[in-house]
């Protein structure tokens, strides 16, 4: 690579992960933690002491330089930010009244100026007057409950709108709320009753609802500042985003794939106060205690041996993660109540921290064993690399640390061993790889090509650098596929983009994501401010924006491209393109396309996997534009009644021509499935196999260009 342009880009780390949203936390010690009053309304919050500077750093770097800094920052756009703000406070519209929009309408032209002088104490009134109508309709909701299930009508004729959101209008007062909510509570009782029979839809409710109010009241001044300047930043483009300093430290853990802890990862539901431990991460300390099992649930933490442990039950878990994670070396002191197949009896465990390798997010291989060739018996066997995210240690990059862990590496070290267990052809999967490093994207790509121009990066001023491949060597240069979906993103798209785009691999799945933006990091006086200053293009010029990754064969698209990708977002860039660049095309793959297809078409005709695949898409698009509901129980029972049948007529197809045993109840499905996810984390699911296929049938087909070229060269 050009030593010259990637000192420019490595000043900050370049990052360009798709699917983004950072979660907001608080900042409140653990000696603060006590048991919450939900009963009592919360104090107003206020804005902290840094948050005023802060805000005014921010408002300076992204309109100096955000790649779209020639928005302007006046009263037209303080209307949208207005809007903006208040579709993030209450994106359903289920809280606010007319009344209160009234109230803060005098200041929708004055946002701006707010934003230039950090002047935050509108919008945290606008913050705790939301707070105070969930805290108000929360215990309305309790209230109600407490009436019981025959208070409620449910063979009514009403229906629930789903998209209240997209509506202009706000609930006109407390009235119409009150006939909302009821309708909301309805619909969860119907869910309640036909989901879960044996359970008392009331109790479910209350339990629910309470934990949601011991949520709401922990909620920080920081959560206020965070949602306001994301209301802000991401109206410039949707990844361009203010990282608390928590925010921060999750972020470098992703990228990095380590932590300092006990290497356990957590999870709360909205209907428990428990944090669960959910797995147990093998190797770090959690797992090498071994008093500490999957199912436990954490009841308090503590720091030292000779001082209290800390209640932790209903507190938020980004908190309590807090708590156990620190320094290497040192101890966490560990109140559990086991789980409830172990009696759920109270036990208590000292673990010392130590580094955490996040395995489970590195690039990992398995093969694909294709069934031999029925005129030849030959045995094809085709690698396959799972390749999470373009992950790499920017701290230990920056100290030019040899060791410095990267996607890259791992990749080529895989495919090393890879070759030594005899592949014929090797898979890049991409599918649910939301980006990462931009250099990353460019050092991979490298790998599989000879040399020449990865992408091109047009920054804030329009001028276009040029990331290369400057190593003659490649890691593999045999028959290559790559698999993508929907959700490959950005970093991913770089990768893929430059295979297709030199016709070194075919590209397998859906089309991606379309984000071709890349985001810098720059730190503030608190926290970090993610950027977008520069945007990626193609050797061919096209950019990915919106239009992302466009598969050479198409596989069904089992995620609904309007829950996932850039063209959802109305603050998105647009799509441009630049120059095409002189580079020299394998076209191999175009002149074999057509037989590829062909052969893949015939296969899949009569595949049980794709048939089922084939089904559940259809349904999904048939499902997707629903726009309300029925609160009639029978009527919800006969629409229940008829998805479990599609279901398991759907299912019991595919099984029976796999040679499986059909099911009867929804239960018995549930079981199956299960099994098959656990042999899917080991053995290939039905795209990969399908994607061994097609590199096979490339293998096959560019043997015979070969051989053709070769007989022609000899006269034979």
């Amino acid at each position: 690579m050009d030593k010259k342009i990637l000192a420019s880009l490595s000043l900050v780390p370049l990052v360009i992960f798709g699917i983004t949203g950072t979660q907001s936390v608080t900042h409140s010690v653990a000696a603060d933690f006590v048991q919450n009053d939900i009963y009592t309304s919360p104090d107003p919050l206020e804005a902290l002491s840094p948050h005023k500077k802060l805000t005014t750093q921010i408002v300076d770097l992204v309109k100096l330089n955000h790649f779209s800094r020639q928005k302007p920052l006046n009263d037209e756009v303080s209307k949208v930010l207005f809007e903006r703000y208040l579709d993030r406070l209450d994106p359903s519209k289920r809280f606010f009244l007319e009344s209160d929009i009234a109230d803060f309408e005098p200041n929708q032209e004055l946002f701006d100026d707010y934003l230039k002088s950090g002047k935050l104490d509108v919008a945290f009134d606008m913050f705790n007057r939301v707070q105070e109508r969930q805290f108000d309709r929360f215990h309305w909701v309790l209230k109600r409950l407490k009436r019981g299930i025959d208070s409620f009508d449910l063979e009514t004729e009403d229906t629930l709108f789903l998209k209240r959101g997209e509506q202009k209008t706000w609930l006109a007062n407390k009235s119409q709320a009150n006939r909302l909510w009821e309708q909301i509570l309805v619909d969860e009782i119907i869910r309640s009753k036909l989901g879960e029979p044996e359970v008392d839809p009331i109790e479910l409710l209350t339990k629910r609802y309470s934990q949601i109010l011991n949520r709401e009241v922990q909620t920080s001044s920081e959560d206020a500042f965070s949602m306001y300047m994301n209301s802000f930043s991401t109206y410039y483009d949707p990844h361009t985003e203010y990282m608390n300093q928590r925010d921060k430290e999750n972020f470098d853990i992703q990228m990095r794939l380590s932590l300092h802890g006990i290497g356990a990862q957590l999870a709360q539901s909205i209907d428990d106060p428990y944090i669960e431990v959910m797995e147990l991460i093998d190797g770090c300390p959690a797992d090498r205690h071994g008093g500490i099992e999957k199912g436990d649930r954490i009841v308090g933490v503590g720091q030292r041996k000779d001082a209290p442990i800390i209640d932790v039950v209903g507190q938020r878990l980004d908190e309590v993660v807090q708590l156990i994670r620190g320094e290497k070396g040192t101890s966490v002191f560990l109140e559990l109540l086991s789980s409830e197949e172990s009696g759920s009896t109270k036990k208590w465990v000292e673990i010392v921290r130590d580094e955490c390798k996040i395995e489970s997010d590195a690039a990992h291989k398995k093969i694909v064993v294709l069934d031999p060739d029925p005129i030849t018996g030959e045995v094809r066997k085709i690698g396959v690399i799972d390749l999470p995210s373009m992950y790499v240690d920017f701290d230990a990059q920056a100290r030019n640390d040899p060791n410095a862990r990267s996607a890259t590496k791992d990749v080529e070290r895989l495919i090393e061993e890879l070759k030594r267990e005899g592949i014929d052809g090797l898979i890049i999967d991409l599918r649910r790889n939301g980006g990462g490093s931009l250099i990353e994207a460019n050092t991979l790509t490298g790998l599989f090509i000879p040399n020449g121009t990865t992408v091109q990066v047009k920054t804030v001023g329009g001028r276009i650098q040029r990331l290369r491949d400057r190593d003659n060597s490649t890691a593999w240069d045999g028959p290559l596929a790559v698999l993508v979906d929907r959700r490959s993103a950005s970093a991913s798209e770089i990768f893929a983009g430059a295979i297709q785009d030199y016709g070194r691999g075919i590209i397998l799945g859906n089309r991606t994501f379309g984000k071709g933006t890349v985001q810098q990091l720059r730190p503030l006086s608190h926290g970090t401010l993610k950027i977008t200053q520069s945007k990626f293009y193609r050797i061919s010029g096209l950019s990915t924006q919106h239009r992302g990754v466009v598969p050479d064969i198409e596989f069904p698209e089992l995620i609904h491209p309007r829950n996932v990708g850039e063209t959802n977002s109305a603050e998105a860039l647009v799509y441009d393109f630049v120059d095409e660049l002189s580079y020299r095309r394998n076209d191999l793959i175009d002149s074999l396309l057509a037989r590829l297809t062909k052969l893949h078409k015939d296969r899949i005709e009569e595949n049980p996997d794709f048939i089922f695949y084939d089904k559940l898409e259809a349904r999904l698009k048939r499902d997707f534009d629903r726009d309300s509901l029925s609160l009639n129980i029978d009527q919800r029972r006969d629409e229940r009644d008829e998805y479990i049948s599609w279901r398991l007529d759907t299912h019991n197809t595919r099984f029976i021509a796999k040679g499986l045993d059909p099911v009867e109840t929804l239960d018995e499905l549930r079981d199956v499935l299960k099994k098959i996810e656990k042999e899917e984390e080991k053995n290939p699911d039905p795209l990969l196999i399908e994607s061994a296929k097609i590199v096979s049938d490339l293998h096959n087909l560019a043997e015979e260009v070969t051989a053709s070229a070769d007989a022609e060269t000899t006269g034979l």
